[in-house]
C-alpha cells in the first residue's frame, strides 16, 4: 500500500504547504520556453544582451553527456542582486533596472535598449534540465549558485562558492542536457536570424562566430537598390526568422555604417515614422539590415552614433529609397493574407455593392485595396468598418459629403461627435435638432417681420405665430386651435357647438390647450358623473400690425371676443381664460394685465418682449449657436445688430415694471 505524501496522517492537522509540479513552469513561463530548445537558447542570449554584453560564448553539446554553457562579459550580478532578480517570480526588469543598459565601446558609452520586461528568460535553463548552475561576477567577486525546481517552492537555491575575480559577466551551465540534441549549425542559424543586427554584439557557438553565412539560403536574402540622384547602390539584407518570436524587439530595421550599428533596431524609421505595427506577425519575424557606408562620408551620422542627422540631404534621399523598398517587400510577403482579408470584406457588403453602378463599384474596390496596402496594421474588422462606411456613402444620396465635413473637423470636434453618437441615435438627434432649427429660424423670421412696419398682419405675422404657440408657455406645446376664422367657425370647430352662430369678429387665434400636455390646460368635469362639462382653460391671442401701440381700445377688443363666448354659454364661471394682445409698443398706462369681471385676464405684450421670452424658453440657444449655417442663411446678423445678448435682457415682468 502506498501513501500520498500530500496527505497528513493526522486528520486534525491542516495541510499548509504548497506543491509545485512540472506543469507549473509551463503555465507560468509558457510551454515553448521550457520545451523548445531554440526559443530557450534565444531567450538566454537575449539575457546576455540585456546585461550589456559585447560577447557571448556558447558551448553547445553534440551529445547528451556533454555540458551546455552560455557565458557573457556583461555587467554581472552581486550575491544580493542574484537572489533578488532570480528569486523574484514576477521580477519587473524595467522598474528595477530601467529599459536600457550602458555598454562601453572603447572610450564611448552607449545606451542599449533591452529586450526583457518580466524576467522569465532566466528560467529558460529548465528547458534543458531541472537544475543548472549560475556563476556571476561583479565588483571583484564571482559567486556560484545551483538553481533547481522545488517541490514546495517554485525555486530552490544552493550557494556553492565565492572567489575573487577581475572580470564581469554571467555563465549558465547545464551539466547533462535532457531530451534530444539539435545540431550546432541549427543553433547558429537561429541565433543569426535574430542577433546580427548589431555588429558589436558577437555570439560564438563552439568557438565559431555567427555570421550572415550561417543563415540558410531560404532565411537570408540580399537586395540592392539604386538611390535616386546618387550614383550609388545600398544593400539591404532581409532575414526571415520563419517563426515569430515572443517579442518584436529582436526584429525590425537596423542601419549599419562602417560595420557599426547606428541607433537601434526597430520598426520606426530614423525620422520616427512607423513602418509596421510591432504586434503583427511580420514584425516578429523579419529583420532588414541596411548597409549604407556612404552616410558616414556624407556626415549624416551623429557623433555618438545614436542616430542620423535628419536634415542631411544625403540621408533624406537614402532613407526615402530604403523605406520604399522595405515597404514594398512587406506588402509582397503579406499579399496573400491581404488578398484574403479584402475578399472577406467585399463579400460582407455584396448587397450594397450590387446597388452601385459599375464605376462606383470599381472605385470602391480600388479604395479597399489602397487602404489595405497603406494601412497594413488595420485588422480585418477595422477594414470592414471603413469599407462599410464607404459602401453606404456610395449608395447614399449625399455621397461623400460627410467625409468632406469630417475632414474639416479638428480632432477635438471629432471626439465630441463621437460622444454625441454614443449618447444619441442619429434619428433622435436629427429629430431634436430639426425642432430646434425650426424654432430658432422662426425667432429670426419674427424678429425681421415685427421690426418692419410694412409687414402684413394677416398674411405674414399670423402664420408665424401660428407655428410659434410654444412661445406663450409650455402648456401650448400641443394644442387644438383655429387661426384667423370667423367667430361662428370658432364656436363650431373649437367647441363642437354646430347649432350656434357668432358675430363676424375674427380673433387672430383662439387656442384650446390639449389636456394631453398635463399642465394647466384641462377640461372641466362633473364630479358626480365624471364627464366633461366645458373648457377649463382658454387663451385668445390678438395680433396688431407692426407700429401699433397697445392701448385701451386694443385690450377691450380682445375682451369682446371672450365676452361673446360667455354669452353663447360656451365658457363657464370656472373657466380660466387668458388673452394676449401683441404689438410693437405698450401704452405705459396699460403695462399690467387687466382683469375683466373675474372671468378673464388680458395681457399686453410687446413683440420684443415676447421674442425675448421665446429665446429664454430655448435656453438661450439662439446666442450660443448664432454661427449655425441655417441661421447664417436667414441673414439676421446683417439686418439686426442687437446691443446685448437676449439672455441678458430683462424678464418680461421687469420690462413691464420698467415701462411703468
Amino acid at each position: 500500500m502506498t501513501t500520498d505524501p500530500t496527505q497528513s496522517t493526522n486528520e486534525n492537522t491542516e495541510q499548509t504547504e504548497l506543491f509545485y509540479e512540472d506543469r507549473f513552469w509551463e503555465q507560468y513561463v509558457g510551454k515553448n520556453l521550457v520545451t523548445d530548445p531554440v526559443i530557450a537558447i534565444v531567450e538566454l542570449v537575449a539575457n546576455c544582451w540585456d546585461a550589456g554584453a559585447k560577447k557571448v560564448e556558447i558551448s553547445w553539446p553534440e551529445t547528451s553527456d556533454l555540458p551546455l554553457k552560455i557565458g557573457d562579459d556583461g555587467e554581472g550580478m552581486t550575491k544580493t542582486e542574484f537572489y533578488r532578480r532570480w528569486g523574484g517570480m514576477s521580477y519587473d526588469r524595467i522598474l528595477h533596472q530601467g529599459d536600457t543598459v550602458q555598454v562601453s565601446f572603447g572610450d564611448a558609452v552607449r545606451s542599449r535598449h533591452v529586450f526583457g520586461k518580466n524576467g522569465i528568460g532566466r528560467f529558460a535553463g529548465f528547458c534543458f534540465s531541472s537544475r543548472y548552475s549560475v556563476a556571476t561576477a561583479k565588483n571583484g567577486e564571482r559567486n556560484t549558485f545551483i538553481v533547481r525546481k522545488g517541490s514546495t517552492r517554485p525555486l530552490e537555491f544552493d550557494y556553492i562558492s565565492s572567489e575573487p575575480t577581475q572580470s564581469t559577466g554571467t555563465t549558465i551551465e547545464v551539466q547533462k542536457v535532457t531530451g534530444s540534441i539539435i545540431p550546432a549549425e541549427t543553433i547558429r542559424t537561429e541565433l543569426g536570424r535574430r542577433f546580427l543586427t548589431d555588429p558589436s554584439f558577437q555570439v560564438l557557438v563552439n568557438g565559431v562566430r555567427i555570421a550572415f553565412e550561417d543563415i540558410e539560403n531560404k532565411g537570408l536574402e540580399e537586395i540592392h537598390i539604386q538611390v535616386p540622384g546618387l550614383d550609388v547602390e545600398v544593400a539591404i539584407k532581409i532575414i526571415d526568422a520563419r517563426r515569430p518570436d515572443p517579442t518584436g524587439r529582436q526584429h525590425g530595421v537596423a542601419w549599419h555604417v562602417l560595420g557599426r550599428l547606428v541607433g537601434d533596431c526597430g520598426w520606426k524609421d530614423p525620422e520616427q515614422n512607423s513602418l509596421i505595427d510591432g504586434r503583427r506577425v511580420e514584425a516578429k519575424r523579419f529583420t532588414f539590415i541596411v548597409e549604407a557606408d556612404l552616410l558616414h562620408e556624407a556626415g549624416a551620422v551623429k557623433p555618438d552614433w545614436s542616430g542620423f542627422e535628419e536634415e542631411n540631404a544625403t540621408f533624406k534621399v537614402v532613407n526615402s529609397a530604403v523605406q520604399s523598398a522595405i515597404t514594398a517587400r512587406l506588402l509582397e510577403v503579406t499579399k496573400d493574407k491581404r488578398d484574403e482579408t479584402t475578399t472577406n470584406v467585399r463579400r460582407s457588403f455584396a448587397p450594397e455593392a450590387r446597388q452601385m453602378s459599375p464605376l462606383r463599384r470599381e472605385r470602391w474596390n480600388e479604395f479597399i485595396n489602397q487602404v489595405a496596402e497603406a494601412c497594413p496594421s488595420l485588422k480585418e474588422q477595422e477594414l470592414t468598418t471603413v469599407a462599410g462606411v464607404l459602401a453606404k456613402m456610395e449608395v447614399a444620396g449625399s455621397r461623400y459629403g460627410l467625409l468632406h465635413k469630417l475632414h474639416a473637423l479638428s480632432s477635438d470636434e471629432i471626439d465630441k461627435l463621437h460622444d454625441v453618437l454614443t449618447e444619441w441615435t442619429v434619428d433622435t438627434a436629427k429629430l431634436v435638432l430639426d425642432e430646434i432649427q425650426v424654432r430658432l429660424k422662426l425667432i429670426d423670421e419674427l424678429t425681421l417681420k415685427v421690426t418692419d412696419t410694412k409687414t402684413l398682419e394677416v398674411q405674414e405675422l399670423q402664420p408665424l405665430f401660428h407655428r410659434g404657440l410654444w412661445i406663450f408657455g409650455p402648456e401650448f406645446e400641443t394644442v387644438e386651435l383655429t387661426a384667423n376664422e370667423g367667430m361662428t367657425t370658432v364656436i363650431q370647430r373649437l367647441f363642437g357647438a354646430t347649432n350656434q352662430t357668432g358675430s363676424r369678429r375674427r380673433p387672430d387665434f383662439a387656442i384650446l390647450p390639449s389636456s394631453s400636455v398635463g399642465l394647466l390646460s384641462r377640461p372641466s368635469f362633473d364630479r358626480n358623473f365624471e364627464s366633461e362639462t366645458g373648457v377649463a382653460h382658454l387663451v385668445v391671442v390678438e395680433l396688431k400690425r407692426p407700429g401699433v401701440v397697445i392701448a385701451d381700445k386694443e385690450i377691450s377688443q380682445c375682451w369682446e371676443y371672450i365676452a361673446e363666448l360667455y354669452r353663447a354659454g360656451l365658457l363657464q364661471e370656472g373657466s380660466r381664460v387668458e388673452g394676449f394682445v401683441l404689438g410693437s409698443e405698450i401704452d405705459p398706462i396699460e403695462v399690467e394685465g387687466r382683469e375683466y369681471k373675474g372671468r378673464a385676464i388680458i395681457y399686453p405684450r410687446s413683440f420684443s418682449g415676447i421674442l425675448t421670452q421665446a429665446k429664454r424658453r430655448l435656453l438661450c440657444l439662439y446666442d450660443k449657436v448664432r454661427s449655425a449655417p441655417f441661421l447664417q442663411e436667414v441673414g439676421i446678423n446683417e439686418f439686426l445688430e442687437e446691443p446685448q445678448s437676449a439672455c441678458d435682457e430683462l424678464p418680461i415682468e421687469a420690462e413691464l415694471a420698467q415701462a411703468k
